[in-house]
C-alpha cells in the first residue's frame, strides 16, 4: 500500500460521531438531573419514574437492529437523519407532556428510537474507516457519549435551577438539531468512496479477506462466538444502566444536595471520557478482548464500592471508576465485533448485538425503584447488579481471541 495521506478523513467521521453522540446520548443520561422533578410534576414514586428512562433506552436497542439494517443497504445519511429529527420531536413532545404515559410515549419512540436510529449507523461507519487503529478510533468517537454524559448533567441541573424543565427538554433539541446537521452533512459510508482503504492507504490488488466476509447474517445470528457475546450483554445490560437514574436519588438520601449529588452522575461522564481515551490505544496492543474483560471485572467490582458508600467522597470514587470502566467498555464492543465479523453485514451485526440490552435497560433501573419503592433501600439491586456484571466477566472471559493481528494486539 502506498503512505497514507497527510489527513485521512476517517477522522472526520470519528470527529462528526463524536459531536452527534454527545448531543444524544447527553440528553438520555442527563435524565437523573429531571428525577425527582418530575416525580413531583406528576406525583409518582421512583419506579415509574425509572420507566422513562428504561423504555427509552429500550427503545434505544431494539431499533437499532433495523437501522443497522437499512444502514448497510442504504448508507448512514437516511437514518440519521430520521433519527435526529425523531429526538427533536420527541424531546418537544415531551415538553409540553400534562400526563407521565405522554411523557413516556414520547420519549420512547421519539428519543429512544431516534437514537437508536443516529448511534448504530454512526459507530458502525467508525468500524468500516479503521482496521489497524479500530480500537483508538471506536475510542474516540464514542467519548462523545462520555464527554455528554459529563456536560449535559450538570448544564442541565444548573438551568433547572432558574428555568422550568420543559423550557430545558426544548433546549436540549435544539442542540441536537444542530448537531445531527453536522453530523449528517460529514459523514460518509465508507472510504472506498475517495479511493481508500482503512487507516487511510490507498487500495492494494491483495487484500485479506474480511472475518465475516461471505457469512450470511443468518449464519453470524447463529454462531456460538455472536451468542455468547449477546448473552453476556444481556446481563450486564441489567447494572449498567442503575447508575444513570439512581445515583441521583441515592446520593441526595444521603443528605447530598441536588447540585452535588448531580455533579457525582457527571463524575460517570467525565471516567467514562478518561476510559476512552485510555483504552482505545492500549487495547490495540494488548488485545481489544483482553482489555474489554478487564473493563467489565472493573465494572462489577464498582458496585463494591457504590455499596459500602456513606459519604460524598464514597459516591466520587465509585462514579469515576465505574465511568472509566463503562467508557472502555462501550468503546471496545463494537469494536471487538468488528474483530469477529468485519463484512458487509457488520451495521446489521452490531445492531442486532445491542438488541441485547434492551431488556436489561427495563429491568435494572425499573427493578431498583421497585426494590427501594418495597424496602425503603438500595442494598439488594447493589448486590444484584454487581453479581450480573461479574456474570457478564466471566462470559467475554470465555470467548476466543478474533484471528488476525486486529484483534489480537
Amino acid at each position: 500500500m502506498n503512505a497514507e495521506p497527510k489527513f485521512f478523513y476517517g477522522w472526520t467521521i470519528v470527529g462528526v460521531t463524536f459531536l452527534i453522540l454527545f448531543a444524544c446520548f447527553g440528553v438520555i443520561y442527563s435524565f437523573g438531573a429531571f428525577f425527582l422533578v418530575l416525580g413531583d410534576e406528576f406525583g409518582v414514586g421512583r419506579a415509574a419514574v425509572s420507566s422513562v428512562f428504561s423504555y427509552a433506552v429500550f427503545a434505544l436497542f431494539t431499533s437499532g437492529a433495523l437501522s443497522g439494517v437499512i444502514a448497510d443497504r442504504t448508507g448512514p445519511k437516511i437514518i440519521m437523519s430520521v433519527g435526529v429529527c425523531a429526538i427533536v420531536a420527541g424531546l418537544l413532545g415531551a415538553a409540553n407532556a400534562n400526563k407521565l404515559w405522554q411523557l413516556n410515549l414520547c420519549f420512547t419512540l421519539g428519543v429512544g428510537v431516534g437514537i437508536g436510529f443516529v448511534y448504530i449507523p454512526a459507530i458502525s461507519t467508525v468500524q468500516r474507516w479503521f482496521i489497524r487503529r479500530r480500537g483508538l478510533a471506536s475510542g474516540f468517537a464514542v467519548t462523545g457519549i462520555g464527554v455528554g454524559t459529563l456536560v449535559m448533567p450538570i448544564v442541565a441541573a444548573v438551568l433547572l435551577e432558574s428555568l422550568p424543565w420543559r423550557i430545558v427538554f426544548e433546549l436540549m433539541a435544539a442542540a441536537v438539531a444542530i448537531a445531527g446537521l453536522v453530523a449528517v452533512v460529514l459523514i460518509e459510508a465508507d472510504p472506498k468512496g475517495r479511493g481508500l482503504q482503512p487507516d487511510g492507504a490507498t487500495f492494494a490488488l491483495n487484500q485479506a479477506p474480511l472475518p465475516a466476509g461471505n457469512l450470511s447474517l443468518k449464519s453470524i445470528l447463529r454462531s456460538r462466538i455472536f451468542s455468547q457475546f449477546y448473552l453476556a450483554q444481556a446481563i450486564l445490560s441489567v447494572p449498567i444502566f442503575v447508575p444513570f437514574v439512581h445515583l441521583v436519588p441515592f446520593a441526595e438520601d444521603l443528605g447530598i444536595s441536588r447540585t452535588q449529588a448531580v455533579s457525582v452522575l457527571g463524575l460517570i461522564g467525565l471516567g467514562s471520557t478518561l476510559g476512552r481515551f485510555a483504552i482505545g490505544g492500549l487495547a490495540d496492543r494488548i488485545g481489544r478482548r483482553h482489555a474489554l474483560v478487564i473493563a467489565l471485572l472493573g465494572i462489577g467490582l464498582s458496585y463494591g464500592i457504590w455499596f459500602a458508600a456513606d459519604q460524598y467522597s464514597d459516591l466520587i470514587i465509585f462514579s469515576v471508576w465505574f465511568g472509566v470502566c463503562y467508557g472502555a467498555y462501550v468503546a471496545l464492543m463494537p469494536a471487538l465485533l468488528a474483530d469477529y465479523y468485519a463484512g458487509p453485514k457488520l451495521s446489521s451485526v452490531i445492531g442486532t448485538q445491542y438488541t441485547a440490552s434492551a431488556l436489561g435497560s427495563i429491568i435494572g433501573p425499573v427493578a431498583t425503584g421497585y426494590l427501594f419503592d418495597k424496602y425503603g433501600s438500595y442494598t439488594a439491586a447493589l448486590i444484584g447488579s454487581g453479581f450480573c456484571a461479574l456474570l457478564s466477566f466471566y462470559l467475554v472471559l470465555a470467548l476466543p481471541t478474533p484471528v488476525g493481528g486486529a484483534g489480537t494486539g
